[in-house]
């Protein structure tokens, strides 16, 4: 008798854990702005389909050229944790359903602490500093950001480095000379001034944000300390060059679609400045100028103007003039040479020691 009542209860238990209804997937389109260290807040959208599938956007604001965006399937770690199809160990992964709202975890799937924890909620009702605005690609150097402590680290090259903690004062240092050290591939800037000292090193290896899953082409670290007491405090995290600043150079021609433009003569140079979006340089004869737009590895020329002087080289001025005036190419930088390339041309320059 007693082994008849065991069995039944065994049975009761396995067909209630057989019968257990899936959690309902909540449906629809979710918002937040979640906390960034060097912009107002990131613009984060999760949109749940019925079919068990999701599209995820994110911009941030006043620095995204362009949207953020991946899809893919749900599944769920248990009754009130719902999953993304991603690698484990990337962020923005992990929520934990709370009725008509949503938890962003941390990797590990545990809730976030901290000060901002209540910008993890997603709601269906959009934040008023939600936005999916874009920002024009406009600054050249280097740029970096961390997480947990965030941070993020602006270089000028022609000017200066701000890092920013998200909890305390930028320090601000000039741009010094670069050092490389030994045995790494890697290069380093150290600089000191009256409110402290700014340590970074920048790792030539691939790196990916903890928390967004976005891949850099840099691995970073900064070392950082305030005033000339206490200690330096380190920071790690990702980032990458802007705007290609190795352009920002003088470049002598030596190849016009294979040959040589000026046999006998000073050879066209052009020198780009990216914080002016402008170009200057020697068409053979002539000063020349203009504008130029870079975005990713194009480069535009417009509004080309030149001196009327005249000389033997004259009509081999005319020429480069041509194939740089309102024209289009894309660009590789190899070492000491540059190639400009479209659909009829090939321009091949030298950079000029």
């Amino acid at each position: 008798m007693k082994h008849l009542l065991y069995g039944s209860f065994l049975s009761l238990v396995l067909l209630s854990s057989c019968t257990k209804e899936k959690p309902e997937l909540p449906l629809g389109t979710f918002y937040t702005v979640l906390p960034c260290a060097d912009c107002p807040g990131i613009s984060y959208e999760l949109h749940l389909k019925g079919d068990s599938s999701y599209t995820e956007k994110m911009v941030y604001q006043e620095r995204s050229e362009e949207v953020s965006e991946h899809s893919g399937r749900i599944s769920f770690q248990d009754d009130q944790i719902l999953a993304l199809d991603k690698e484990e160990k990337e962020g923005m992964r992990l929520f934990k359903i709370h009725g008509d709202s949503l938890q962003m975890l941390d990797i590990a799937g545990k809730v976030i602490e901290s000060p901002f924890a209540d910008r993890y909620f997603l709601t269906k009702e959009k934040p008023e500093e939600f936005n999916m605005k874009l920002k024009e690609k406009s600054f050249v150097g280097f740029k970096a950001r961390g997480n947990e402590p965030f941070w993020s680290l602006e270089m000028d090259f022609n000017k200066q480095m701000v890092f920013t903690p998200m909890d305390g004062e930028p320090l601000i240092a000039p741009i010094p000379k670069p050092v490389r050290p030994q045995d790494v591939n890697a290069v380093s800037y150290r600089a000191k001034t009256e409110k402290g000292t700014l340590h970074v090193t920048i790792f030539r290896r691939k790196c990916q944000d903890t928390m967004a899953g976005e891949e850099f082409g840099y691995e970073v670290k900064v070392s950082v300390k305030h005033g000339n007491d206490g200690e330096f405090r380190d920071y790690t995290g990702c980032g990458d060059y802007q705007g290609d600043y190795r352009l920002n150079d003088i470049w002598a021609l030596e190849t016009l679609n294979g040959e040589k433009l000026i046999k006998d003569g000073k050879n066209p140079n052009l020198e780009f400045n990216l914080m002016e979006n402008r170009f200057f340089g020697f068409g053979g004869c002539n000063r020349i100028n203009g504008e130029i737009s870079i975005k990713k590895q194009q480069i535009k020329f417009s509004k080309v103007a030149t001196t009327e002087m005249a000389c033997p080289n004259l009509k081999a001025e005319g020429i480069f003039m041509q194939h740089i005036t309102d024209q289009s190419y894309n660009f590789k930088i190899d070492g000491l040479e540059l190639t400009l390339r479209n659909d009829q041309n090939v321009l091949v320059f030298r950079k000029i020691d």
